[in-house]
């Protein structure tokens, strides 16, 4: 079920300048399991004209999971969670996954504050990861069958979650997996 082409990709967007751990996250993903579609950039500048849908990604894939670098060469990931914050309302608030090497306390309570979903110390372990991506794709796949049961028609209508789903990110550096 976690890797049914035919429920929506996880839209994944991975904020990371380090060539070897977003290398490293990637093939992690990919042996997940979880259908997903991952980009990745590699700034605090990057990664708010992802969410915002602007610029180069104004075709940008609306995410489901952000996994976020705290140390980045514009800034700090809390600039982003900061901009995510007045970006989303608090209801559609992006899940958050900190990976980062960090042993600062000051930066933990702040993204508890931000509403981080799990703060993940590297170097990261991989089962640890995966149970964070795997059980936010089960969330993600519940709460699409229930949109699908509350809708005119319910589970016998149309469903949104069976239509082909198109990369319309695919010019910015999109990583697909199945």
């Amino acid at each position: 079920m976690l890797g049914d082409s035919r429920t929506k990709p996880m839209e994944i967007l991975l904020v990371e300048d380090g060539l070897v751990d977003a290398r490293i996250t990637i093939h992690a993903l990919r042996r997940s399991g979880v259908h997903h579609r991952l980009t990745l950039v590699r700034t605090v500048h990057e990664a708010i004209l992802f969410m915002k849908r602007t610029g180069i990604f104004s075709r940008a894939p609306r995410l489901d999971l952000l996994l976020l670098d705290m140390l980045l060469p514009d800034g700090t990931g809390l600039d982003v969670l900061e901009e995510m914050r007045e970006i989303q309302p608090e209801a559609g608030r992006i899940t958050t996954v900190v990976l980062t090497a960090l042993e600062d306390d000051t930066y933990r309570k702040r993204c508890d504050e931000l509403g981080v979903y799990d703060y993940i110390q590297k170097p990261v372990s991989e089962d640890e990861f995966l149970r964070v991506v795997r059980d936010h794709k089960k969330l993600m796949i519940h709460l699409q069958q229930a949109a699908v049961a509350s809708a005119p028609g319910g589970a016998n209508g149309a469903s949104a979650i069976n239509a082909p789903h198109f990369n319309t990110a695919a010019q910015h550096s999109t990583q697909s997996s199945t």
